[in-house]
């Protein structure tokens, strides 16, 4: 990849692809591939300015099609688009991102959650581990393990909606298990697969930026909801985070949700930044974008006032 660093030792510019995928609520339509220019600084870097630092805006056009920061902190909502500096800026997303301190001791953490909270948790952990011999959390650390956890999360994946409707499975191809497998050699990696009476049924791959883990890939086997996999897997590695004490923090990404919001301590206003050249092109495929997400958001009140919506979404999860 090529690189471009900044005056500030922390910032890199990198060559690196970028898409925008075109959906109707949760059904993806297409994508948009676009040549890119990437801020590849974690957003615990970043100051509450979307300008700081200053995109490259020389580059764009001839060189790249857009510019982006994937999440920018921000000190209060952004405009959707705009004009600055004679590029088009597009924020397709703002969000509040959580992350969760790994300081201290599990138990100090569960104590943020209320006592309703914390028994609701405990129940429900102790309702799976009680589900049958083999029923657990297995983690992978090492790289020999790497390629186990690959074909059990697969068989996961596959059965996934995130896979079937959002294109957002864990990668099938040799070149990923490579780079898991190279992170891992750098202790760089926490990978987690549970476990039902032996089966895998749900599966969590965070790499590290430094000692800053990442909510990456994650899916559950639906056929197993009512054992609230996703929030025991959690819970699960959680407390062998907390007991490790190798990393400062659990970052949960990008965009929102009730997961991330319950599990997190803190939460940070963030955007994803685009600044494209203001041509015919960038024009359409921006105004596309942007119309298809207005049109999702009125459906999507449309069907909450019918009290339709959770009934339309587990629909579309099933198909």
């Amino acid at each position: 990849m090529n690189e471009t660093r900044t005056t500030a030792a922390a910032t890199i510019w990198e060559e690196a692809p970028f898409e925008l995928t075109y959906r109707l609520g949760e059904i993806r339509l297409f994508t948009r591939k676009f040549r890119a220019l990437n801020l590849r600084s974690h957003f615990f870097d970043l100051p509450a300015d979307p300008m700081q630092p200053p995109p490259p805006f020389e580059r764009l056009g001839h060189e790249f099609d857009v510019i982006v920061t994937r999440s920018h902190p921000i000190p209060e909502r952004l405009p959707q688009l705009t004009i600055i500096d004679g590029a088009l800026r597009y924020v397709p997303d703002q969000f509040t991102r959580f992350h969760t301190l790994l300081a201290g001791t599990f138990e100090d953490y569960l104590a943020k959650f209320s006592s309703k909270s914390r028994s609701t948790l405990h129940k429900k952990v102790k309702k799976f581990l009680d589900s049958g011999e083999g029923s657990g959390m297995r983690t992978f650390t090492k790289p020999h393990e790497i390629a186990e956890f690959h074909r059990l999360a697969r068989g996961v994946s596959a059965r996934t909606y995130q896979e079937r409707l959002l294109d957002a499975g864990i990668p099938e191809d040799a070149s990923f298990v490579r780079e898991l497998e190279s992170l891992a050699s750098r202790n760089a990696v926490r990978a987690y697969i549970l476990l039902l009476r032996g089966e895998a049924i749900a599966y969590l791959c965070c790499p590290a930026v430094q000692d800053v883990l990442l909510y990456s890939y994650l899916g559950y086997d639906p056929a197993h909801a009512n054992l609230s996999p996703g929030t025991v897997l959690q819970y699960l590695a959680f407390d062998e985070l907390f007991r490790d004490g190798e990393f400062r923090a659990f970052d949960f990404t990008e965009g929102q949700g009730e997961h991330k919001k319950f599990f997190g301590t803190h939460g940070t206003l963030c955007a994803k930044i685009c600044y494209f050249p203001p041509t015919l092109g960038s024009r359409f495929w921006i105004t596309l974008h942007l119309g298809l997400d207005r049109l999702s958001s009125a459906l999507g009140r449309i069907l909450e006032r019918a009290g339709l919506k959770k009934t339309i979404k587990r629909l579309i999860r099933r198909v």
